[in-house]
Parts: C-alpha cells; sequence; structure tokens
C-alpha cells in the first residue's frame, strides 16, 4: 500500500467537476487508486468501473456496488458505496471509499440542479448553460442549448463569442452581475443574458449561467432598428424588451439602467415612431415591412 499516493486519490475521487465527464473522471481516479494499492496493469476486458471495485472491495460489499451507486447518483437516488461494516485493518481503501461517496454526492446534486434548471428554460424555450468561472468550461446544459447550437451553421463561431461573453461576466465586478447582449451572425441573431453565480453548495468556485435565445423573424434587431427606424444608444434594445411585454421595472433590471431612465427612452422610442403604447409598438415591429439594407461587419 502507498500511502504517499493516498492523498492525491482522495483529491481525484472527490472532485468529479474536475473532468469534464464521469468517464474521465472514473478514469483518472482508478489510475490513482491503481498507484495507492499498487496494482499493474489494468484487469483483461474489464470496465473502469468494474477495475474499480476490485480494487477498492471490502468485506460484506454486494456485487456491482460502484454501478449501483452511480446509477443511484444519476437518477437521484441515495446509493451508498460503503458497506454496512468495514474493518480498520483496512483504512486506507476506507479513505478512498469516503471520498468517492464525496464524489458521487456531488454528481448527485449536479443532477439535480441539471434538471430543475433545465425544466425551468425548457418551459421558456430559452438555452441555457453553465460555465465555471475560473476557467470558462462548460458543465451543464439544457436541452434547448444543444438545439440551437446544431442548427446555427456557424456553431464554432457562436460558442466561440459565447465563451468571451461569459468571460466577460465572470472577470466583471459585482456579485450579482447581468450582462445583456445581442449576438450577430450571418443570417441570424441571438440574444444573451449572462449572469454570475456565487459559488455554493454545488460548486465550490463561482460560475456563469447564460441564457440564449435566437431571435426570430417577427422581430428586428437591434442593428435593424438603428438603420430602419432611426434608433439610438439602447433605445433599440429597450424598444424590443418593450415589444416582448417587459415592464420597465424589468427592462431596467435586465439592462442595469433606472427604471427612469427606461420610461424616458420608451418615451423617446414611441414618439419617433409616432406610436402610443407598448401594444402598438409591438404591432409595428412585427407588422413593419422593413427592407433590410446591408450592413457592414464589425
Amino acid at each position: 500500500m502507498n500511502l504517499a499516493a493516498l492523498v492525491p486519490a482522495i483529491e481525484v475521487l472527490m472532485s468529479p467537476l474536475d473532468w469534464g465527464s464521469q468517464d474521465a473522471w472514473l478514469a483518472r481516479g482508478l489510475e490513482r487508486v491503481r498507484d495507492v494499492v499498487g496494482a499493474g496493469e489494468s484487469f483483461a476486458e474489464t470496465s473502469p468501473t468494474a477495475e474499480l471495485e476490485q480494487l477498492l472491495r471490502l468485506e460484506g460489499d454486494e456485487p456491482g456496488w460502484l454501478e449501483t451507486a452511480l446509477d443511484s447518483a444519476a437518477t437521484g437516488g441515495t446509493g451508498s458505496v460503503l458497506p454496512p461494516q468495514a474493518a480498520e485493518a483496512h483504512l486506507p481503501v476506507v479513505s478512498l471509499r469516503c471520498a468517492l461517496a464525496a464524489g458521487l454526492s456531488m454528481l448527485h446534486r449536479l443532477h439535480g440542479w441539471r434538471s430543475t434548471l433545465g425544466q425551468v428554460c425548457d418551459d421558456v424555450n430559452a438555452g441555457m448553460a453553465v460555465f465555471r468561472a475560473n476557467e470558462l468550461r462548460e458543465i451543464a446544459r439544457n436541452g434547448r442549448w444543444t438545439e440551437l447550437l446544431e442548427e446555427e451553421p456557424k456553431r464554432d463561431h457562436l460558442l466561440d463569442l459565447i465563451t468571451r461573453q461569459a468571460g466577460y461576466t465572470a472577470a466583471s465586478v459585482g456579485s450579482l452581475r447581468e450582462d445583456y447582449r445581442e449576438l450577430e451572425l450571418p443570417g441570424r441573431s441571438y440574444r444573451l443574458i449572462a449572469k454570475q453565480v456565487p459559488a455554493g453548495d454545488l460548486l465550490p468556485e463561482a460560475g456563469v449561467l447564460v441564457l440564449m435565445d435566437r431571435l426570430g423573424p417577427e422581430l428586428p434587431t437591434t442593428r435593424e432598428l438603428r438603420v430602419t427606424f432611426g434608433l439610438r444608444g439602447r433605445e433599440p434594445q429597450v424598444a424590443l424588451l418593450a415589444a416582448e411585454g417587459l415592464s420597465n421595472a424589468a427592462i431596467a433590471q435586465r439592462l442595469r439602467l433606472s427604471a427612469h431612465t427606461v420610461r424616458h427612452y420608451l418615451e423617446r422610442v414611441l414618439g419617433r415612431l409616432g406610436l402610443h403604447s407598448r401594444k402598438a409598438l409591438a404591432l409595428h415591429l412585427m407588422g413593419a415591412e422593413r427592407e433590410k439594407q446591408p450592413v457592414e461587419p464589425r
């Protein structure tokens, strides 16, 4: 038993989110456990899960205890990786099993968190992804996020723009900062809302929550509003959000403006367009025959 390798193995087993996927975490954990127990080559035709079960075996284990625990974490259950009794003579193995239990508990919380946020975002038809703030690595997404990326011909470019925005939000000062931005690609436009997520029970470090929506043909983009209707500054953003039915307070929170400033912008927009209500604004933007003029790329 190599006790010098025990601490690195425990650190790996307790941190499943550091390895990108469950399979990568199990593979790395297996390497570390081999170092501890002095195992040589891996067992022939044996999966990492089955090999970990054999290397960390304790008296009283049920067959397939690790596979059961992994399935339980993935479905929201509470399966245990420790037998009812563990002999003190196997203390290093017990320590590794406790670390593995902590890692599975984190996977369990992550699954529940993904499921809850995914349901909420799916209900509003918005794409959702969460990035670790320090590495800008995606750790969670919902189904709509995947659909939006798969339907975008310039997928890699879109991902690059999203990652840059997440990095900007993560580096910004403010514990509850929220950033609003539109991304314009050839033929398509997207709206992003990036919000800082403080460190908590799920993630040891802070993260960034990104909501993504594709702007449909029923509403123009902010650039089109500037070119076609002559709106300036924040007026296009205020006009679009008001047309979608957001209140002045909600628009103010989204754009980090005061409600008074939003009201002032909205009054100017309605005045420029000769309109008198939010409903008239929405109908005007959706029904106007807009001749799109070529715009120089940024």
